[in-house]
């Protein structure tokens, strides 16, 4: 799946650099370099530790929060500014989501 995402974000973005972390702990390390960003997709996974300092570090870069829920059928709640990616999401999907969360952090 983070492969799949990674690579309809390049082909909307070419420019876009793309970083992929296996669990709420690699990406608040990985967080720790980045200075500014526009947008995380992340699993929902609100219980895990640190998930509330990875909001709060990715929304204090200027990024903005797509939420995918951990599995198929399973609905999840918004947060805050986010948007949510429901699986099994398509091409176009992805692409829409994109489309509305950088006009919307542009307007």
């Amino acid at each position: 799946m983070a492969e799949d995402l990674a690579q309809i974000v390049n082909e909307f973005d070419p420019g876009a650099e793309v970083l992929r972390a296996r669990d709420t702990a690699a990406a608040l390390q990985a967080l720790q370099d980045i200075i500014a960003m526009r947008l995380a997709f992340l699993i929902d996974d609100r219980h895990a530790d640190g998930w509330n300092e990875l909001i709060d570090g990715i929304m204090a870069r200027g990024g903005r929060v797509v939420l995918i829920p951990r599995s198929e059928g399973v609905e999840t709640a918004p947060f805050a500014d986010c948007l949510i990616l429901d699986r099994p999401f398509t091409t176009e999907m992805v692409q829409a989501t994109l489309d509305m969360a950088l006009r919307r952090r542009t307007a």
